[in-house]
């Protein structure tokens, strides 16, 4: 790789490292997978797939060694721990749709590096990397996901625990500088935070709930628009074929015997077979419960930052703590947010800050300025 100039091997550096990490981060999703998969046949399958993608981390990691990096190893201790917690959050689908998008995104960056190179040769080996890598991100989702690219979504989980977090400090923390502003009393404040943490869980746990409801049901009802049918048992199918081949003329046990022929082979070949055991497939939906549970919950969870030191403090020394606490917990919120997003921290960080500021601040002059 001598042939590369420093701007462009760094260039090249940071994409490979980000697709190593995504191919681990997947690798590492689908060693979970296969330690909790019911049937042999798909924990089989499923370790088959991880160890193809730790083979493809090797494969970058020696990638990685040839562009300057002197270690080439993943952190897969940091990595194992943020994979578990995305699949708790995201949900099984949800993570692996977030990582391949992400891998397809680095693929895409890849590309655009390898044009770059000046280099004829050099340029000529990138663009095949990209261009295999490619395919193996299409194949994945067709395989493995079941979807086309253009499906893929995902990110249920973290849109209502990102959500729910932000409106309960923002919220609560602009409620109670308004009072504040208005009655400088801190059992009135007090009351008045708890009393909006409450009506806001409740209202934001039913307003996801209704939501997740209503998407699940535009989603059943265009499915059945469009003639999709549930799925049916292996037994079902097998009936259904044993009619269609004595409907053309075959005895009832020949066509018994090519139907089970058939089934079994379909059975064998089926690519959905892997995301039905895991909750994969593309019908998987996010549980209306489960985002009330989790808008309501991390609304409530949040919400306690800005109201806590008015139950323990003085109304002035509390307020100041208040707003400190909620400025800070603003900002980790939306750096957390960067962690599914793939954007900046700072500046995701940042711009949560700055709304929780600006929203306290406006409620906070309009309780100067209203009399008691």
């Amino acid at each position: 790789m001598d042939e590369l100039v420093t701007g462009k091997r760094e260039a090249l550096l940071e994409v490979a490292k980000r697709i190593r990490t995504y191919k681990l981060m997947q690798a590492r999703g689908y060693a979970r997978l296969t330690a909790k998969a019911r049937d042999e046949r798909t924990k089989q399958l499923l370790a088959g797939i991880s160890a193809d993608e730790f083979k493809d981390c090797e494969y970058w990691g020696e990638r990685i060694s040839e562009l300057g990096e002197r270690d080439g190893r993943a952190r897969t201790l940091l990595i194992d721990l943020r994979v578990g917690l995305m699949m708790r959050i995201l949900g099984t689908r949800g993570f692996f749709e977030w990582a391949i998008i992400a891998e397809d995104e680095s693929v895409e960056d890849l590309a655009i590096q390898a044009s770059n190179i000046d280099d004829v040769d050099a340029s000529e080996t990138w663009t095949r990397i990209a261009s295999d890598e490619r395919l193996h991100v299409e194949r994945i989702k067709r395989e493995v996901l079941g979807m086309e690219g253009w499906e893929m979504g995902g990110g249920g989980g973290v849109r209502d625990v990102v959500f729910g977090a932000n409106d309960g400090l923002v919220s609560i923390l602009a409620l109670m500088a308004g009072v504040y502003g208005a009655v400088m009393a801190s059992h009135l404040i007090l009351v008045a935070g708890v009393a909006g943490a409450v009506a806001g869980a409740i209202s934001k746990g039913a307003g996801a709930y209704l939501s997740s409801k209503s998407e699940k049901e535009v989603t059943g009802k265009e499915s059945e628009r469009k003639g999709i049918r549930k799925r049916r048992t292996p037994g079902e199918d097998k009936e259904e074929l044993t009619r269609f081949y004595q409907a053309r003329g075959f005895k009832r046990h020949d066509a018994e015997a090519i139907a089970s022929r058939v089934s079994s082979r379909m059975e064998s070949r089926a690519e959905h077979t892997i995301g039905e055991e895991t909750g994969l497939t593309s019908e998987e939906s996010w549980p209306p419960v489960k985002a009330a549970t989790l808008t309501g919950l991390s609304f409530a969870i949040a919400s306690l930052v800005p109201i806590l030191p008015f139950a323990f403090m003085q109304t002035t020394p509390a307020a100041i703590t208040a707003a400190i606490a909620s400025m800070v917990a603003l900002f980790g919120v939306g750096a957390s947010k960067a962690i599914f997003t793939r954007k900046s921290w700072v500046r995701s960080g940042l711009e949560m800050m700055a709304i929780g500021t600006l929203a306290a601040a406006a409620t906070y002059v309009i309780g100067l300025v209203i009399p008691a």
